[in-house]
């Protein structure tokens, strides 16, 4: 009889399972259905726990169940109806001859054995009887004292666990299209069942379980042996069946806002935070199928979810997700850890991320805790920490573009916002993340941290850059003493973005410059005097303002054909071995490269490399757009009559270029590298290329709130050049007096002089000396007085008057959309199918159509 799962899967393998099922479907039914009329059988004995041999043949039938279950599920929606021909249909049960539905019969199985006392929950007596008694694992959320389960108990989950997840696993073989709308019947009928004291024990289970600490003094975080730990294990299965759980819901059942979904567990039931009965008078005999397999309207699993609202329920949900990411930043940056290269105890940051990003999505309670939480802004330095950790390698996207979106989701609140501006600890962080010699708030860090990404410009990373434009969008009307270094990196980033041969790559590059020029045009108007070192940045910037007012659609073709052009060339000169290119790290820009050749570059090789991220992209953005303020008012975004007059007069005639080209700061071989096309190289293409029209120049240029920016750039330049004249001319008169001082002193040592025999020698010293002090005379620095004048009211004062477009204070919000939701699936769906491949591979070696799976080499 095989002791372990090691030993089913090894003995069945996939050939042998393809070919009965293809060429014996009959004798493939009747298998499973054997099956699982012994594994009812042994779940029915009350000796269960008390023979052994009992305990191996039922947890032989779980492992077979979970071994044969994924190829029936990978023949998908268009492989025929095999799937409803095992589970789905009734039949004679083998034996008995009662008929029944196997799918909502295993189903009920599943969930019996989780709560089987003596199999996996503790017996309540000594001697007790199998039976299903719903109770909480672990002391937590709904449970203040832990059932203190054994290995064998903990074991056991693990594989009923599996076997769950493995019987809603059809969502991975629908086509991404298809995840949405094709019905998972299995899924359906755990996450939508009625049973609401078996959803609240499940619910808090799977929560407790899987934030538990189980740390103890000096122990060390990350494993010595390749030995997997039933722990870690079960740790991970709970936090993947919570997700799928909580992510699933069908269209038709979804609720207009949160509050909806949590009325559906209103008047029902106690929430998560009552006490569960467990009294014995409850316990029923698992020789009966307790778990009712009735479904409602509303996934309770995420209505319970909405109901939370106790602090110590929050506390205790927001303090061990901060407590997982912190272990996990330690075992980054521990040298054992990163010499042993082992797995780390404890979920790895994107379980924790997820979680974080569930919870807050589903209710807003909870999201208002963390913003209050002493911590919040530890959690926020965290999740930038594993994104400027994790950008660089394409296995770790789905983390960032999950703390990418739970960031964004944060700064929809002013609260949040305004806690940025607090100072931020830079030694949390390793050295080689540090900004050496200045003082940064965390919205100064989170800022280096956007430009950081987006400037490396990887492929991959393409769907989060909205989310991070508009993290500092929401922020921008609440920045306060904003660096230098980062005033530097903003207006740099807008420099590039801002380039009419990038706005004009690719259609979403708009939305990007639409997210800086309102953080400008905040900034500008709201926060000008707090910000006294990027308001002088832009001052001296202003012609990239400018540039954008007089937009040339014709030159902006001109220059992208002319850099995809030199692209081209460029690329068809390389020699075979790139002898130069394996000189920089892979991921990395080398010493002397500027960012914008990066990002431009990016621009343009995501053609080919990054289809279904571009439709995602476009996607959210449109989604953004639905959920986001209205557009600004004429008053708020200042009119443009000229360009309006010019447009109508002739509409064929581009608009004057003046400035569009000569005028332009970034550097020509930026933008070389944004010559690529889109036809040749080897990139496949499949969809066409974005081809501008005056019309679509038209449907944004004229609403861009530019007028008012340049009205206040144009009259604080033309102050700070008198401010600065003013400051050196009174170091000329300065410098003047010291000199004539000098000279006199000079006078006055020689006339002393007069008797000695040299006095030519003396007057070639006293020359040389004063010489000497005019040569070290260097031209003063007006900028700590124009940073003077910045920030104090003489500054206000000197403004124009921006009441007229004075835009109102409203965040962009984020929303789920289609794509977004795909995404999301698919993620979460991608996370089951790794964790299953260690060390069972479950999944593996079937069609998997949610996700593109990549043989490592």
């Amino acid at each position: 009889m095989p002791d372990s799962p090691h030993d089913i899967f090894s003995l069945v393998t996939p050939a042998d399972i393809r070919r009965i099922r293809d060429s014996a479907q009959e004798n493939f039914v009747k298998l499973i259905d054997k099956v699982f009329d012994r594994l009812l059988v042994l779940k029915g004995a009350r000796d269960l726990t008390k023979a052994q041999t009992n305990t191996k043949q039922l947890l032989n039938c779980i492992r077979v169940l979970t071994r044969l279950l994924p190829f029936v599920f990978e023949l998908g929606p268009d492989g025929g109806d095999l799937e409803d021909i095992v589970l789905w249909t009734s039949r004679p049960r083998p034996g008995s001859g009662a008929d029944y539905v196997l799918g909502n019969q295993l189903v009920s199985a599943v969930i019996d054995l989780l709560f089987t006392s003596g199999f996996t929950v503790p017996a309540a007596t000594v001697g007790e009887d199998a039976v299903v008694r719903y109770t909480i694992w672990e002391n937590g959320i709904g449970q203040t004292s832990s059932l203190g389960s054994s290995k064998e108990h903990v074991s056991n989950r693990v594989e009923i666990l599996r076997l769950l997840l493995v019987l809603c696993s059809k969502a991975m073989y629908f086509p991404p299209a298809g995840s949405i709308s094709l019905p998972n019947r299995a899924l359906h009928t755990i996450a939508y069942n009625n049973n609401k004291r078996m959803v609240l024990c499940l619910l808090c289970s799977l929560i407790n379980t899987s934030l538990k600490d189980r740390a103890q003094g000096w122990s060390i975080p990350y494993r010595g042996s390749a030995a997997v730990d039933p722990h870690d294990e079960l740790t991970q299965q709970a936090l993947h069946a919570l997700f799928v759980l909580l992510d699933y819901q069908i269209s038709a059942a979804k609720p207009d806002n949160k509050d909806a979904t949590a009325a559906a567990a209103d008047n029902t039931a106690d929430g998560p935070g009552s006490v569960i009965d467990t009294d014995a008078d409850a316990n029923t005999p698992s020789v009966l199928l307790i778990t009712e397999t009735k479904v409602g309207t509303h996934n309770l699993f995420r209505a319970f979810i909405a109901k939370l609202h106790r602090t110590q329920e929050f506390d205790y949900l927001i303090s061990n997700i901060i407590r997982l990411l912190e272990e996990a930043m330690r075992a980054n940056l521990s040298i054992l850890a990163s010499v042993t290269k082992q797995p780390t105890r404890t979920v790895m940051p994107q379980e924790a991320a997820v979680l974080l990003w569930i919870l807050l999505e589903n209710n807003s309670s909870f999201r208002d805790y963390t913003v209050d939480h002493n911590n919040s802004l530890k959690l926020f330095s965290l999740l930038l920490y594993f994104m400027l950790s994790g950008y660089t390698d394409p296995a770790q996207a789905g983390l960032v573009r999950t703390i990418s979106n739970i960031l964004h989701y944060l700064s929809e609140d002013s609260k949040f916002a305004t806690r940025l501006m607090q100072p931020f600890d830079q030694s949390i962080l390793p050295s080689t993340m540090r900004i050496i010699d200045v003082c940064l708030t965390h919205a100064d860090f989170m800022i280096n941290t956007v430009f950081t990404l987006l400037s490396s410009s990887k492929p991959y990373l393409i769907p989060v850059y909205s989310n991070l434009l508009l993290l500092i969008r929401n922020v921008s009307p609440y920045l306060t003493q904003t660096s230098q270094p980062t005033a530097d990196k903003l207006v740099s980033l807008f420099d590039i973005i801002s380039s009419p041969a990038f706005i004009i790559s690719e259609p979403y590059h708009i939305r990007w410059l639409i997210y800086l020029i309102e953080v400008f045009d905040y900034v500008i108007h709201y926060r000008a005097v707090d910000n006294p070192r990027l308001i002088y940045k832009m001052v001296k910037t202003r012609s990239c303002f400018r540039r954008l007012k007089t937009f040339d659609l014709a030159t902006a073709k001109i220059e992208l054909a002319a850099l995809r052009d030199k692209k081209s060339k460029a690329e068809s000169t390389r020699t075979i071995g790139k002898s130069a290119s394996l000189l920089v790290k892979p991921g990395h820009a080398s010493v002397g490269d500027d960012p914008t050749d990066v990002l431009f570059d990016a621009s343009a090789t995501n053609q080919g490399t990054s289809i279904v991220s571009a439709a995602s992209e476009r996607s959210d953005i449109e989604n953004i757009e639905r959920t986001a303020s209205p557009a600004l008012s004429d008053k708020a975004r200042g009119k443009q009559p000229q360009l309006e007059a010019k447009a109508k007069a002739n509409p064929d005639k581009p608009a004057d270029s003046q400035g569009s080209i000569d005028s332009n700061p970034t550097p020509c071989s930026s933008l070389a590298k944004l010559a690529v096309s889109k036809k040749g190289g080897g990139a496949k293409m499949s969809l066409q290329q974005f081809q501008p029209s005056e019309e679509w120049v038209f449907s944004w240029l004229p609403d861009l709130p530019l007028d008012p920016i340049l009205s206040v750039l144009d009259t604080l330049s033309r102050r700070i050049d008198k401010l600065a004249e003013a400051v050196e001319k009174e170091a000329e008169s300065v410098a003047a007096v010291d000199t004539e001082q000098l000279s006199k002193q000079a006078g006055d040592n020689k006339s002393s002089d007069s008797h000695r025999r040299q006095p030519e020698s003396a007057d070639i010293s006293t020359k040389n000396a004063i010489d000497g002090f005019q040569s070290r005379v260097s031209p003063v620095d007006p900028t700590p007085a124009i940073l003077h004048w910045l920030s104090s009211d003489a500054m206000v004062e000197a403004l124009p008057d921006l009441e007229e477009s004075m835009p109102e204070i409203r965040p962009r919000l984020q929303g789920m959309s289609p794509a977004l939701i795909v995404w999301f699936r698919s993620l979460l769906w991608s996370m089951v199918y790794a964790s299953g491949m260690k060390p069972l591979g479950i999944w593996k070696n079937t069609r998997v159509r949610l996700f593109v799976v990549k043989n490592s080499q």
